[in-house]
């Protein structure tokens, strides 16, 4: 019997009703995560610097190569042996080689550029972790803004009630002759008003459902609702726990102690050119006078040999010293900058944690207004209804009302924007709530 209403329900919906998709904060959080283009390419720039360490790590292998050289003399090497020409070569050598190269030691260099490819994944990764702080933060401003938006359009709408309502009385009054024609006129202008606002308040509730649709990639015009907890007041933990935090978890600190790290590998590689570099290469030849490489009347056809190579660079004028020197000034200025975040990081979260109190400050001021703006309210219809108020009282009342109500709906949306703000400079936008 209940699946039959039901059924009956849904076929007598109005053709192309949509319905809206409820979603809570951590949906919002979970499909902007899965469909933002910023996380798309934070991931593709971790692969980027994988492949690049993995190319770095295979320096480490053998190289194999070939070459193949076409030559063709002006004149033929020869030798005089009593008084005949004795030639040596063709007008015309082809040469092919197949060379393997075995990097023994260059100073520690590979080792050190394979290490730089490794910070390099790990900055990547860092970026990433950082866009995802971004990207949290920005869906729960867009989430919060939607529900003070709706909020604020309830409290239009019953504005526009109460404005009505008055109406109606300010116009039965006139026909009984109580009031003077301008209060009626008072209160009608005071209700298109109230309408404008109505309509007002609708369009920010449609750019607000517009710029969290954009950030959950979602159509812009897609129907969303989402569900309201701004009643749940979040609590307030030390300030010594958020700082602690924030330094151990802001991803802005890990890419400074990475960049500390980078330069201090830079160093090692600026030495690694006060070493001698050893290779060990074997070598296929062949020679002749074909492209084939078959003939070869002057000499061996084809050899192969093994060499160790020693290449080391003994005086440049002082350009390795100047190379090192450089590198450690770096080490000294990414330590400056480190130590700058880590005080910038401080000061982020001693402005968001004050910002807190000043939003549960200003949540209890204005609780008390809107209770001191429902009792006004209250008393002056009341005077009203007894011809011991003007409409202009009412409408006044009215107005602190609708102004202390969308106060009130502020501060609160305020207070979640700044728990928001607190948790991602504390670095922890995903995880749990710190007491």
């Amino acid at each position: 019997m209940r699946v039959a209403i039901l059924l009956s329900v849904v076929l007598l919906l109005p053709v192309g009703m949509v319905w809206a998709e409820t979603l809570g904060l951590e949906d919002c959080v979970s499909l902007a995560l899965e469909n933002h283009p910023s996380m798309a390419a934070a991931k593709a720039q971790i692969e980027a610097a994988r492949q690049y360490e993995r190319a770095a790590y295979k320096e480490y292998f053998p190289k194999v190569g070939a070459s193949y050289r076409y030559t063709r003399f002006r004149d033929r090497r020869k030798v005089v042996i009593f008084s005949y020409d004795v030639p040596l070569s063709s007008y015309e050598m082809i040469q092919g080689d197949l060379v393997v190269n075995l990097p023994l030691f260059h100073g520690l260099a590979l080792r050190v550029q394979h290490r730089l490819r490794e910070l390099d994944v790990a900055l990547s990764e860092v970026n990433e972790e950082r866009t995802r702080q971004e990207l949290i933060y920005r869906v729960k401003e867009a989430y919060l803004e939607l529900l003070k938006t709706q909020r604020r359009l309830k409290e239009a709408q019953k504005s526009v009630e109460r404005l009505r309502a008055h109406l109606e009385k300010a116009r039965g009054f006139y026909e009984e002759g109580l009031i003077a024609r301008h209060d009626l006129l008072e209160s009608e202008v005071a209700l298109a008003e109230g309408e404008h606002m109505l309509v007002v308040a609708e369009n920010a509730v449609a750019l607000a459902r517009a710029k969290l649709n954009i950030l959950l990639g979602r159509s812009v015009t897609a129907e969303i609702e989402v569900k309201d907890f701004l009643d749940q007041r979040p609590r307030l933990g030390a300030f010594e726990r958020y700082l602690e935090m924030a330094l151990k978890f802001r991803p802005e600190i890990r890419a400074g102690e990475l960049a500390v790290e980078k330069a201090a590998e830079g160093v090692r590689l600026a030495k690694s050119s006060l070493y001698p570099w050893v290779d060990l290469e074997g070598v296929y030849h062949k020679e002749g006078t074909d492209f084939a490489l078959s003939q070869n009347p002057y000499g061996d056809r084809e050899n192969a040999w093994v060499a160790l190579t020693v290449n080391w660079r003994v005086f440049e004028w002082g350009k390795r010293q100047n190379e090192i020197s450089g590198a450690r000034a770096q080490v000294l200025a990414k330590e400056a900058a480190l130590k700058e975040i880590k005080d910038q990081v401080s000061l982020e979260v001693r402005t968001a944690y004050l910002r807190f109190v000043e939003a549960s400050k200003r949540l209890e001021v204005t609780e008390k207004s809107l209770a001191q703006a429902e009792e006004n309210f209250a008393l002056n219809e009341a005077r009203y209804q007894e011809q011991l108020a003007t409409s202009t009282d009412v409408l006044d009342a009215e107005a602190m009302l609708t102004s202390a109500r969308v106060n009130y709906v502020n501060a609160l949306a305020d207070l979640h924007q700044a728990k928001a703000y607190l948790d991602y400079v504390t670095g922890v936008a995903k995880k749990r709530n710190i007491r």
